[in-house]
């Protein structure tokens, strides 16, 4: 079901995401075009939805784990950039309750593909494109938003020809 790479992710509400795309809009056409979130699963600490799976029962697994995680209040903090890559990104408040979503869904029992790189909650701002200098001094000192915000939506993506496609969302209210 899963045959092409598959994240699981936090979306951003909308007014938080609007500032978001707006970042990414000066930076970053591509990522300007995907969903402003927080990856959970896809590109650190565990890789994409391993592809021998059926959906419902993956579906069925993000909603426990998302009856018991979520929702939860956060914020942005900083703007940060990977050594040694070109990838910009917003650093949110309290990592804990990014890291309890990520183990959860392992605990499920949902499988995952490897990722090369240990989990890292975050919301990427510009990764494909190439900023000058003056470029990245600008976005590493800009105002960024700092308001508290509600986590409570998980989104399912697929990433089909550089678009992300959703396959399922779940909203979570307590």
């Amino acid at each position: 079901m899963f045959s092409v790479p598959t994240y699981i992710v936090l979306n951003l509400p909308p007014a938080i995401g609007g500032e978001v795309v707006e970042l990414r809009k000066r930076f970053d056409a591509y990522e300007a075009n995907l969903p402003p979130e927080i990856t959970i699963a896809g590109s650190s600490g565990v890789g994409v939805l391993g592809a021998n799976q059926t959906a419902e029962v993956v579906f069925e697994a993000i909603e426990r784990v998302g009856k018991k995680h979520l929702p939860f209040l956060t914020s942005f903090v900083s703007m940060d950039r990977f050594p040694g890559v070109q990838i910009f990104w917003l650093r949110p408040k309290d990592r804990e309750p990014f890291d309890a979503l990520q183990s959860a869904l392992v605990a499920e029992g949902i499988q995952f593909e490897r990722s090369p790189f240990p989990f890292n909650p975050h919301c990427t701002i510009s990764a494909t494109v190439e900023l000058t200098d003056m470029q990245e001094r600008e976005l590493l000192s800009m105002v960024i938003p700092t308001q508290e915000f509600v986590m409570n939506t998980l989104g399912v993506f697929q990433l089909v020809e550089g678009q992300a496609i959703l396959m399922r969302s779940f909203c979570f209210q307590r």
